[in-house]
């Protein structure tokens, strides 16, 4: 009976680059002064109160607000709209809140 030679230890090892070294990849980011469209899907069981969200948005936001699709279905009203922002609003709603 010949026993069965155990396998090397498995060695962790951070990835070796795929491209020269060089300066560092920048994260994604949005350019500066530009507007960019966010698509925003609003459902729920009670289609009123999906059309009181949106009619609300559109007051809030006027032009900026566009509802682009309606879907009725067995679950409720579905609604798909956009939202033109800037990279500053953007920027704004991924902050962290601020106290005081």
């Amino acid at each position: 009976m010949s026993r069965r030679k155990l396998p090397p230890p498995l060695i962790l090892q951070p990835p070796v680059a795929a491209r020269p070294a060089g300066p560092a990849p920048r994260p994604p980011s949005l350019p500066l002064g530009g507007t960019h469209g966010v698509r925003l899907v609003l459902e729920a069981a009670d289609a009123a109160a999906v059309e009181a969200a949106a009619a609300a948005l559109k007051a809030r936001f006027g032009a900026r607000f566009a509802v682009t699709g309606r879907r009725r279905a067995s679950s409720g009203l579905r609604m798909t709209a956009s939202l033109q922002v800037t990279a500053d609003e953007a920027l704004d709603a991924g902050a962290p809140p601020q106290e005081g």
